[in-house]
């Protein structure tokens, strides 16, 4: 199954081990998911994580980044997105997820959230997306 998973769940799995967000980036690592990046969602990724208060490494934050290439899927999106208008930085995942042809989107972000769907692509929270799977 591909997914998108949003910069909230990839902090929150690097950050936090244990629960839904580590948990389905473990899935992924083993191999039961793949998930789907554009260099934008990587990039906001890489800024948001080195933000002062997550304390995250740049080598920790490098490393994760390495291994999420590894296992993952990097695309290209041809067309952009104009769904979420309240915050126009969220469409980068909707196009990411078009693109990468992804089943769900797994986000904690309420305005990503608040479409539920997005050109067949399912939009979920980590509890819910665990619970399709």
């Amino acid at each position: 199954m591909r997914v998108v998973l949003d910069t909230n769940i990839l902090i929150s799995a690097l950050g936090w081990a244990g629960g839904n967000e580590y948990d389905i980036v473990q899935r992924c690592f083993k191999k039961e998911l793949t998930p789907v990046f554009s260099l934008e969602t990587l990039e906001e990724f890489r800024k948001v994580a080195q933000r002062p208060k997550f304390e995250f490494s740049e080598e920790k934050i490098s490393e994760f980044v390495s291994a999420l290439l590894e296992i993952g899927e990097v695309v290209k999106p041809d067309e952009t997105a104009n769904a979420i208008a309240e915050d126009p930085k969220d469409n980068k995942f909707l196009d990411a997820a078009v693109a990468g042809k992804a089943q769900y989107i797994v986000s904690g972000d309420r305005h990503l959230l608040n479409l539920k769907k997005f050109k067949g692509v399912k939009i979920v929270k980590p509890a819910d997306f665990l619970g399709h799977l």
